[in-house]
Parts: structure tokens; sequence; C-alpha cells
């Protein structure tokens, strides 16, 4: 017998109050789980139908374990990624510093060992992207950049390596290799806003990402340097290249007496001949009649190519020289822009190739040159040439030159390395300066220090600047003879006034020498470049000159040049000081007197000045402190800055800054910070 109850009959409720819940959307986790309608009544008695407890928090719990795993599981990845990448961060970074240092052999190898490194983990970081800063995108473009820097730095090692003999008749594979490295360069700059998107994501990488911004802003003076040198040297049509060969026994203000220079022809990549010339080659050809410079009028009557070498500034001096070589007979009728680029050469440039090359012996003298009597030896055949009036006293300089350049040409491998680990010596040191009258070709070879350009004060500028610059008149080539010892120190006030003194001590050792013109009297122009409020407060030592000039420049139809117009309109006279004038050149203030010593003595000069900082100090302030070299000379330098009292600097955690050096380098930036005592 069975118990059972009654049934029960529910009663219809009104259509109205009856609504219909559509399904739900299958979920991955319920997909066993049957979906059906569900008709719910309003006032039902009887308790709704819900899942079991039990299954709603196993649903969060697998929930919070997939989340938190996947957050777990993405920060280890990123840190084991993380550590990967950082272990492999100083390979990339001395790549870049190679490539900015001028040694691609070098950043290709260490690309190359990046690269190979890297390559076992590349396709996590690609599966990984979405986890780095800027997704896929951002991985994509720096496994791109490291492509990039890779081939470039490969393309430079082979056209350093390929160099000499391209240039000696392999003028198309030359020119092959230069669109190949500007191809490079097009496409690292054109990806330029995916590689700033890399430097958030991988700072261990590229560090605060200024070594990448100025290694970008490099590659794109490059580029366009290449868009105008390419058609340059690629054109059937010849290029003249005017070499100076400075003479630094006779000092001029952007390196020595031009008494010589080459002309280098280029066309389709090669260089096709290269002749050495005196200087009155160009000279007695050229017949415009120019007013020269106030100090050079002790000399000459007229300006001319010889003396076109009378600005600090290099490309001032080039841009002067190759107006006035163009203007030459000798090249006017030829072409009215015969040299269109030009190079200035010291005589250490010779001196480290024939160390290089080894001892070279030229027949028609049967003298052998080392880098050790080169200069002496040549100054020593053409005074003989010009005493015996020879019919080219420096036919010498063409036979040397035309049988260095071959020795150049095929030189072996070894040497050609030690020559390229020089050239960058002599760029650093304004051994050897270059210009193009082209405006991108030209602010690339400023923006890499070959341009022997003078250094542009900031605005606001904080800090002092000094340039020391002689210019040798009536003084034969005693230059060679002479020694300078300059002494700078620079007292910084608590009010920003900054109170300088420069003492140069001349000592002239001709007199030891057994070649005569190493003993005439010594006679300097000489310069002091300081900051452009700079007040002369003293002086001693220099010497006035009373300048008369030879001619009658306003009667006889002499043209003057604005260059040196410009300069002359600012000159001052000293009242208190009647040895020494003053002017404005290259945004400086120019203190200016003569100076001069005989073989066997000394003399010493010295200035005082002050002038003032932008801003006062305070804790924390930088100054920045730059000092120029002149191109050609050889002082010894001792240099010292004192901070205000109550501060010392905190680079050295001391009061004073001190350098000294027999030598400085072209330009020499040095940043000191204060701090408060």
């Amino acid at each position: 017998m069975h118990d059972h109850k009654e049934k029960e009959i529910p009663i219809p409720l009104p259509p109205k109050k009856v609504r219909e819940v559509k399904p739900l959307p299958r979920r991955r986790f319920f997909k066993n789980l049957a979906v059906t309608t569900v008709i719910r009544h309003e006032n039902a008695e009887e308790k709704k139908t819900r899942l079991p407890h039990g299954i709603w928090w196993g649903v969060v719990g697998i929930l919070v374990l997939f989340i938190a795993g996947f957050v777990i599981s993405s920060i280890l990845v990123r840190k084991s990624l993380s550590n990967e990448i950082s272990s492999k961060a100083g390979l990339f970074r001395e790549g870049i510093a190679d490539l900015q240092n001028g040694e691609p052999a070098s950043a290709a190898q260490e690309f190359s060992l990046f690269s190979q490194s890297t390559g076992g983990f590349a396709p996590f970081l690609q599966w990984l992207g979405f986890l780095f800063q800027g997704g896929t995108n951002t991985v994509a473009a720096f496994m791109d950049v490291t492509r990039q820097f890779s081939q470039l730095a490969e393309e430079l090692a082979t056209l350093e390596n390929d160099a000499f003999n391209l240039w000696h008749g392999g003028g198309a594979d030359f020119v092959t290799h230069l669109k190949l490295i500007r191809e490079t360069l097009a496409a690292i700059n054109a990806d330029s806003s995916k590689l700033s998107a890399v430097m958030p994501s991988f700072g261990s990488l590229l560090g605060d990402g200024n070594t990448y911004l100025s290694l970008q802003t490099q590659s794109e003076s490059a580029q366009k340097f290449l868009d105008a040198f390419i058609p340059w040297v690629s054109s059937p049509a010849p290029h003249h290249i005017l070499v100076m060969l400075q003479n630094p026994s006779e000092i001029r203000p952007a390196g020595g007496f031009l008494g010589s220079y080459a002309d280098i022809t280029v066309a389709s990549g090669t260089i096709v001949d290269i002749s050495v010339h005196d200087i009155a080659d160009a000279d007695t050809a050229f017949t415009r009649m120019v007013v020269p410079p106030k100090p050079l009028q002790l000399e000459v009557s007229r300006w001319r190519p010889a003396d076109a070498n009378w600005f600090f500034d290099f490309p001032t001096t080039a841009s002067k020289t190759m107006e006035f070589f163009n203007e030459s007979k000798l090249y006017a009728s030829t072409s009215p822009d015969y040299f269109d680029a030009a190079i200035a050469i010291s005589p250490k440039v010779v001196q480290d190739l024939l160390s290089a090359t080894g001892p070279i012996t030229v027949s028609s003298t049967k003298t052998t040159f080392t880098s050790d009597n080169f200069l002496v030896q040549i100054q020593k055949i053409v005074q003989a040439g010009q005493a015996s009036d020879a019919t080219y006293p420096k036919q010498v300089l063409r036979d040397l030159m035309s049988q260095l350049s071959a020795r150049v040409a095929s030189s072996t491998d070894t040497e050609r390395q030690s020559m390229i680990s020089m050239a960058s010596d002599w760029a650093a040191e304004k051994d050897v300066m270059a210009y193009s009258s082209n405006t991108d070709m030209e602010s690339f070879l400023e923006s890499y220090g070959i341009g022997g350009d003078v250094y542009v004060l900031p605005q606001n500028f904080n800090g002092d600047y000094l340039a020391l610059v002689d210019a040798n008149v009536n003084g034969g080539k005693s230059d060679l003879s002479v020694s300078e010892n300059v002494t700078w120190t620079s007292q910084i006030g608590t009010d920003g006034t900054f109170t300088d003194s420069l003492i140069v001590d001349r000592k002239h050792t001709g007199n030891t020498s057994p070649y005569w013109w190493y003993k005439t009297q010594n006679q300097v122009y000489l310069q002091a470049f300081v900051p452009p409020d700079g007040v002369l407060t003293n002086e001693n030592g220099g010497v006035k000159k009373n300048i008369v000039p030879k001619v009658n420049y306003a009667a006889d139809g002499y043209s003057t040049d604005p260059l040196v117009a410009s300069v002359e309109s600012s000159t001052q006279i000293f009242f208190s000081y009647p040895a020494v004038t003053e002017h404005t050149e290259d945004g400086k203030m120019v203190f200016a007197t003569w100076s001069m010593v005989s073989a066997g003595s000394s003399t010493k000069l010295s200035f005082e000045y002050t002038h003032h900082a932008f801003t006062p100090p305070t804790d924390g302030m930088v100054y920045q402190f730059v000092f120029e070299k002149q191109a050609g000379t050889n002082r010894s330098y001792s240099l010292e800055v004192d901070a205000p009292l109550g501060y010392q600097f905190a680079e050295t955690n001391l009061p004073s800054w001190t350098y000294q050096s027999n030598d400085l380098p072209g330009r020499m930036i040095v940043t000191l910070t204060l701090k408060k005592i």
C-alpha cells in the first residue's frame, strides 16, 4: 500500500502576469548543462530553483585561480625575459657606442653577438609582446632596430676596409657602398616613431634614451650628408678639392701659412688626379685689389690667396680662401666655382702617414723622409732652392706627395688600420679640418667635429670660454722654435662675476737651431677670445704697433672685404692700455695685442678681465667651461676654476678644478656643478 498525496492543480494566472526570460548564452564552464525556457510566476509561493552553492563557489574559485595564475605567470615570464634582456644589454649598448665612436667593425661584432644571444628567446618576445608597453609592435620595432643597426655597422666596416682601394680606381663600388649605407640610414630614420616607442619598454637596453636619441640625430645628419655627397662624388663631371698644406712654422689663425697646396680631382667616385703647387702659382694669377686686414698691412699691400687664412673659424677661412682661388686666373677660366670643397692638413698628418708606411726616399734630392725629419728637411730643401733661384723650389714636395699617395694606396691591412686609427685623432686635434660649400655636407662635417668651426655659446650662457690665437706677421719661420705656456684662472664670485687672469709665457729657442730661418725674431698678432661681455681690467707685456698702409687704398681703387670690415668696424682702442685693442668676432669679445721675442729670449704678457654669468651661484648650479685650440699649435696649458665662497664642485669635492696638459684637444668642454658646503 502506498502513501500518496492528492495532486495539486495550479491555478492559472492571467496572461499579463507572465513574462518570458530568453535563454542565456552558453558559457564554456557550463557547456554540459541544458538551457531551457523558464517561466517565472509572480507571487509564487514555492521556492525558486537555484544552483547549488558548491557549484557557484567552484566557479568563483576557478576564475580567481585563473586570473591570479595569469598575473603571476605574466610577472614571472616578464621578469625572466627582462633578466635575459638585461644580461644582453651590454652588447647592444656597446654596439651603439662603437657606431658613435667611429668603430664600425667593433659595432658589427657586438650586434652580431647580440643577435645570436637573443635568437633563442626572440619567438617568446613576439608571442608575449602584449606584456610590454606598446604591444607586439614595440617588440617588432626593437628587433628591426637591431637588424638595421647591425646592417649599418657591417656596411660601414666594409667601406672602412675598402676605402683606400675604392678611392683609387674602384669608384663604382665606392658609390654602391655609400648608397647602401644611405638606404639603411633612411630605414632607421623612417622608423623613428617605432624606435621612440621602444625606449620605454626596453630601457635596460637604451638607458635613459639619450644615447639612442643622439645616434638618431647623427643618423639623420648623415643621411642628409649622403643625399648631397653621393651625387657630388659620383658625378662624371670633375669636382676639385683644395688641400691647404699649412705650415705651422709660420702660424696663422686657422693653422698655418698656406705656402703650398694640392688640387685633388674627383670624378665618378674616384680620385683621378692629385697635383701639388706652390702658393705663388695662384697668387700671381690673382689680380683683384683687396685691402688686407689691418695687422697684415705690416707685411703686404694687398690681400691674396696666400694670406686668406686669417680667421680662427675654419669655415670662414676656407670659404674666403676658396673665393680667392676661384678668382685666380689659374682656375677662373676653367670654372667660376672650380673648388667647391677644402681640406686643411697640418704636417702632423704627413708625419703620421710616414710613421705608418715607413721612410720614403725622394730620388730627385736623394733625401729620405721620416716622421721625425719631414718638416725640417722640406723647409731646408725649399730654402736652398729659393736661394739658388731654382725653377720650382717646391718640386720636392710634389715628388714626396706622389710617392706617399702611392704608398698609402698599396698599404697593408695593418698599415691601413693604423692610419684609420690616426684619422680620428687628426680630427680631434684639428690636424685635419674640412669644409664644403654644400650646406648639408658642411653641417655634417661640423657635427662630427671635422669642420674646425668656432663653438657657438648658447643663449643665457653660464660659464666661461677661452681661445688663444696667434698670427705670425713678419716673423719668418720662427714659430717652430717658440714655446708657449698658458696659465689661466677663473674665480667665480658670489654675485656671478667671473674674474679671469690669462698669462702667456713665450720662449724662443731658435738660437740652438743650425738653420737661420728658425732664428729670426718672432712676431705675432696675439688674440684672446673670451665671452662676449668680457671687460678688460688690466694688461701687461703687449707691444703697440702703429701700422701705416703701404698704399693709398682709396685712391688706388682697392675693394674692402665685408668680413674684414665687420671686424674692424667693431675695433676699439684702450686708452688705459694702448697696446691692446678689442673687437667682436664669432660671437666673442677679442682682446688683441702684439708680442715680440728674439732667439734665446723670453717674454710674458697677461690679460685680466671680468664677465658675468647669466644667473648668480646657487646650490646645484651647473657651469660650462669651453676651451678651444688653435690648429697647428702645441701649447702647454695650466687651467684653474675656483668656486664661490662657501661652495665646492660636486665633480671634485674641492673648491677648485684644475687641469694641466702639454696640449689641448681641438675643443674641450668641462661641466662643473656647484655644491654648497
